[in-house]
């Protein structure tokens, strides 16, 4: 039938085995996230002028906004970047991604954006990632309220404060649109499907046999490995896939697979 969602300790299993056992590392990755997250931002936007304001958080989701901001630009677009807990709170992989961004001229604020809440914007949510663990964090919090007011938003692998293995939401930031990376994640299949707008995957470079055989899925029905196939073959079409969940009343029948 389907697809199963993976776990939060699945996925670190998954960039265990890329970084140790494959020698690709995370910054190649991060590139290709980034890559998919502009071309999303640019299928959402509603004309040629719109303004890009990435809002970066401090680990490696904020870095893959950041490689976004910079694609962006490339292309002649107007993108900025947000840092809210500021450049020094920056993982070693995204200081080099905003070295990067900023030696093109893409500026860089160290604060939440406070005065481009327009519709012809797009935010793009590049704060939290799976990794996220509910903190009572004022900072956050200010985040999220913020980009709850965003008409526009597309969301980088989950919607920030999104907890991966439960979608139990803990913001209440509604995106247009959220790319996840590689594998759709669990809480994505669990949590409700306005959290999410249209949910698309994204290839990064991993190898599919990773999901057959690596990190212990269990590929009994209604998950299928034919369906890891179409996956395969879909991403060797086209590396941003737009998502189809098909939910039942057994929730552990939750399952994925690409249109």
């Amino acid at each position: 039938m389907g697809l199963p969602g993976i776990t939060r300790e699945q996925m670190i299993e998954v960039d265990r085995i890329m970084v140790e056992e494959y020698h690709i590392p995370v910054e190649l990755m991060m590139e290709h996230a980034g890559l998919n997250l502009a071309r999303l931002a640019v299928k959402y936007s509603k004309e040629s002028g719109n303004k890009y304001i990435v809002v970066a958080g401090s680990g490696n989701n904020g870095g893959g906004g950041i490689v976004s901001a910079r694609r962006l630009a490339s292309w002649g677009l107007n993108a900025q970047i947000y840092l809210p807990r500021g450049k020094a709170k920056l993982n070693e992989i995204s200081r080099n991604q905003l070295l990067r961004a900023e030696q093109i001229g893409i500026k860089t604020f160290e604060r939440i954006p406070t005065d481009n809440l327009n519709e012809n914007n797009i935010f793009i949510d590049a704060y939290l990632g799976y990794n996220f663990e509910f903190q009572n964090d004022k900072l956050t919090k200010e985040v999220f309220n913020f980009l709850s007011t965003c008409n526009n938003v597309v969301s980088l692998d989950t919607p920030s404060g999104l907890e991966i293995n439960t979608g139990k939401v803990f913001s209440n930031i509604h995106p247009t649109a959220t790319i996840t990376l590689g594998f759709v994640k669990i809480g994505l299949l669990l949590t409700n499907e306005k959290t999410l707008g249209d949910l698309y995957v994204a290839d990064i470079g991993i190898p599919i046999e990773i999901f057959k055989s690596k990190i212990g899925i269990n590929w009994n029905p209604p998950f299928l490995l034919k369906s890891l196939e179409n996956l395969k073959y879909a991403f060797s079409q086209e590396p941003l896939q737009k998502v189809k969940i098909q939910r039942s009343q057994d929730i552990s029948k939750f399952y994925w697979e690409v249109n």
